[in-house]
């Protein structure tokens, strides 16, 4: 019962709920028909209730209840071919439907499906409806198209979990992708020089809401029209240039909103070239409306400091060497501290509005490398 259970979850592992043939499977089945000279030849996989069919030579049946089952009893000793040469004679077998009716089954031979594991799913058998021996030969390729046979089911079955392995990783990807507040991208061009998105996220829907992604996808420059005048010429050569050159591309444009205003966008995107002429470039799409906003802010309170604060202390500073200069002994014994304290200050106020000014640039700078 424990290896009937454990054959039973590797089957369902196997997702052979597909019982439509396969080209590879038939060509094994017809090779052990032709090599046995058997006019049936038959992949079967037995389950719980039912043995199906994978492949089948000479047979118009799908499955049969596993009650009425050749291969159950040759799973039970999966090291040997099971061989029947009078199913009339042999307890087992000789009121089975099979045998006293359509087919009429005279002669078995199934050599066991084994797994790398060791449990056998199934047989590939041979069948003829008449009396009939195997040579050894026979029976050893019975034995090899079986390992092969198995061998492709595994194989199979590796790679359509691969495949579901690829496909939740993609799954995944496109939902943090699509939670992205930037429109990732990869561009490709190809041998004939055609240029086309074969991968875009949903944030260009934000982006870029008046744009059809399947249009954009097929055709970049159906973008243009949407980039502000003063900016497209700019942007369309910088996309030429990237391209013509397979260079790294950087570009700041406005594009224009639903409501008519313009968003500040950013595209950067770095080369991959590939094999053969196609270059593919990853990247994104972002707006930067905000970021340039508060640079803009920034420029405009630097530009308040340097040409509105730096005036009144420097009149300051006119007003003290005037004072240096014009005052009587007298005077400057008196106000000699006070001027002092004064043009103290000034100079300190003086140092950390360039201090302002300078750390700045630094920000900006840094943010330049950030975007």
């Amino acid at each position: 019962m424990e290896n009937e259970n454990v054959r039973h979850e590797l089957l369902s592992s196997f997702k052979f709920q597909d019982k439509t043939s396969e080209k590879i499977l038939d060509e094994l089945t017809q090779m052990a028909s032709a090599i046995c000279d058997t006019p049936i030849s038959l992949i079967s996989l037995v389950g719980k209730e039912k043995q199906f069919f994978k492949s089948k030579i000479g047979l118009d049946i799908k499955e049969t209840p596993i009650e009425n089952s050749f291969c159950r009893y040759a799973i039970n000793n999966p090291q040997e071919v099971l061989i029947v040469e009078n199913p009339l004679e042999d307890i087992r077998f000789k009121d089975n439907p099979l045998v006293v009716g359509k087919p009429h089954i005279r002669f078995y031979a199934g050599a066991p499906l084994i797994t790398g594991s060791g449990v056998a799913l199934g047989t590939l058998c041979v069948i003829d409806n008449k009396k009939r021996k195997l040579t050894s030969t026979q029976i050893e390729a019975l034995q090899i198209l079986s390992n092969q046979t198995i061998d492709y089911l595994e194989h199979k079955k590796e790679h359509i979990n691969q495949t579901d392995l690829l496909r939740k990783s993609i799954n995944k990807f496109n939902k943090l992708s699509n939670h992205s507040l930037d429109a990732l991208f990869q561009l490709e061009v190809n041998e004939d020089k055609n240029v086309q998105f074969t991968y875009i996220n949903a944030t260009l829907k934000k982006l870029l809401p008046q744009l059809s992604p399947e249009e954009f996808k097929k055709n970049p420059f159906k973008a243009l029209p949407f980039v502000h005048p003063d900016d497209r010429l700019k942007v369309e050569n910088t996309f030429v240039e990237a391209i013509k050159n397979k260079k790294e591309l950087d570009v700041t444009y406005r594009v224009s909103k639903p409501n008519g205003d313009y968003a500040w966008h950013q595209s950067r995107a770095f080369p991959d070239n590939q094999a053969g002429k196609r270059t593919v470039w990853y990247g994104s799409f972002r707006d930067i409306t905000d970021k340039k906003n508060y640079i803009d802010l920034l420029e405009q309170i630097i530009f308040d400091i340097s040409h509105i604060m730096r005036r009144p202390i420097a009149n300051m500073l006119g007003l003290i060497h005037l004072l240096e200069v014009s005052s009587t002994e007298e005077d400057m014994l008196n106000n000699k501290e006070i001027i002092k304290y004064i043009k103290v200050v000034s100079e300190e106020i003086d140092v950390e509005i360039k201090g302002l000014n300078e750390n700045y640039q630094k920000i900006k700078k840094s943010f330049s490398k950030l975007y």
